[in-house]
């Protein structure tokens, strides 16, 4: 009696269309209730490829890039200047608190942080300060 599938019948084909797809940070599960030696190698190997395509059609990519999550503080009165910028720079604000001055939280890719630091420093507009909060992953 033969426990498991046989070898490379499972997750080779389906790592292999993962990688044909240039995929990384995916998890294809897929659960067999008929074929094994009735099917044999090379109809389990067209089972697994078959499903894990059909099933990749049908998913919803999302793109991301490793980044930063950004707390900005600008005064009141470069505040729009500031927005602007972000807007155009498609930089996702997550989160704006109104005190002493405005605090804005923001994520940006790396090559945007260089954008950012590099005009704020050609006095384009003016903040206070800047803290990295944290590393992640953003959506682009």
């Amino acid at each position: 009696m033969m426990i498991g599938e046989p070898s490379g019948t499972a997750g080779a084909p389906i790592l292999k269309i993962i990688l044909e797809k240039n995929l990384s940070n995916v998890l294809v599960v897929v659960t067999r209730y008929f074929g094994g030696v009735l099917l044999g190698t090379g109809g389990l190997v067209r089972a697994y490829s078959d499903v894990t395509i059909k099933a990749l059609e049908k998913t919803e990519y999302i793109n991301k890039i490793m980044g930063y999550e950004i707390k900005i503080y600008v005064e009141y009165d470069k505040y729009e200047q500031l927005k602007y910028y972000v807007s155009k720079s498609n930089i996702k604000i997550l989160n704006t608190q109104y005190l002493e001055n405005i605090e804005i939280i923001v994520e940006m890719s790396e090559e945007k942080l260089t954008e950012f630091t590099n005009i704020n420093n050609k006095n384009s507009f003016e903040i206070i300060k800047y803290d990295i909060l944290k590393e992640k992953y953003i959506e682009i």
